[in-house]
């Protein structure tokens, strides 16, 4: 019984000698841990700015074709270029009143006298 309770008195100097040789660790782990946390930060960084950076040309890459395609769009619907194919796929007959497209713009809608102010 004597020697039980004297091993568990000298329980926290056996923890300690056990965990002596890796007390430096100890030490420097949190040292270490800052380090890697901010090695990773920066890497971390750098991959999601250079992420940013392609979607960014991406983008403007997208714009420019999407402007492109505006532009073709009212270059190939214009009044003049369907006329144009309609002559040279009918050998430049003369257009008929049956094929011709017209427009007309309404005038505009005249105020009432009630919203009219004096």
């Amino acid at each position: 019984m004597g020697k039980m309770t004297q091993s568990i008195k000298s329980m926290p100097g056996l923890v300690f000698d056990f965990f002596e040789p890796i007390q430096p660790f100890v030490v420097l782990f949190p040292f270490l841990g800052f380090f890697f946390f901010h090695v990773w930060q920066g890497l971390e960084k750098a991959k999601l700015q250079r992420t940013i950076h392609e979607r960014s040309a991406t983008k403007e890459e997208l714009k420019r074709k999407n402007d492109e395609l505006k532009i073709g769009i009212v270059s190939y619907t214009s009044a003049e270029r369907i006329e144009t194919l309609y002559r040279r796929t009918y050998q430049f007959l003369p257009i008929s009143l049956g094929n011709r497209t017209v427009t007309i713009e309404l005038p505009p809608i005249p105020e009432s006298p009630s919203q009219v102010k004096p």
